[in-house]
């Protein structure tokens, strides 16, 4: 039996969450594409810089062992983007693309204005932040997706073009079972939960180059 019975509500949440995890991921994987092309992917990998700038984020634990088998696989001919998450390839977007943050970081909505990739990008994680906040009920009244689906929506037909337009139009109606939603509802979780964690890593570590920098911020211990 299914642990829980779908609603208008809670099918709303789930087209969400396909639409910012399954649409948002093939946008992104083009973008990057276009960056590195799939038949140079393996070279870029194995380049100095990137490999020594990837090194040091699986050294600083940004990228885990799942992620390094999917850049590094035994057969390094292999390698597919079409294997990356949408974590992994935010991660990739950041670091090995050359790409500058946006006006106001990657963490902020960018301003109505900025229409480059990087802001794209930064948009993208923010619609994904706006509908995990609906996690708790997993559950979205008509007005709020109305909204919300417009605003992703915008994004990823000007970042992944007019063909992607009739596909997202027709997710908003395409039925949806249970299982299927429930799928989708764990996969925004589970990029929430790699994406908190790499922000906590980098905070740990923000703090402790702090604490060598400026030791004498550090608490003094009493006996």
């Amino acid at each position: 039996m299914l642990p829980f019975s779908s609603t208008k509500e809670s099918t709303n949440y789930a087209r969400l969450c396909r639409l910012i995890v399954d649409v948002g991921t093939r946008v992104l994987r083009e973008a990057f594409d276009k960056i590195h092309p799939p038949g140079n992917l393996c070279s870029v990998l194995k380049g100095a810089s990137v490999h020594t700038a990837l090194q040091t984020l699986r050294k600083k634990r940004i990228l885990n062992a799942a992620q390094w088998e999917k850049l590094y696989p035994a057969i390094p001919t292999s390698v597919l983007s079409t294997h990356f998450d949408i974590t992994l390839l935010v991660v990739l977007l950041r670091n090995i693309c050359l790409l500058a943050p946006p006006a106001k970081g990657w963490n902020d909505l960018p301003s109505a204005t900025e229409m480059t990739l990087e802001a794209d990008i930064a948009r993208i994680k923010f619609y994904r932040n706006t509908v995990y906040a609906h996690a708790n009920q997993a559950s979205v009244d008509d007005p709020t997706f109305s909204r919300h689906w417009k605003d992703i929506r915008d994004t990823l037909v000007r970042r992944g073009g007019s063909s992607y337009e009739a596909a997202i139009d027709s997710l908003a109606n395409d039925s949806m079972d249970p299982e299927i939603e429930e799928h989708y509802k764990e996969l925004l979780q589970q990029w929430k939960h790699d994406d908190d964690s790499i922000k906590d890593m980098i905070d740990k570590l923000d703090k402790k180059l702090d604490d060598l920098v400026n030791p004498e911020k550090r608490p003094r211990l009493t006996g």
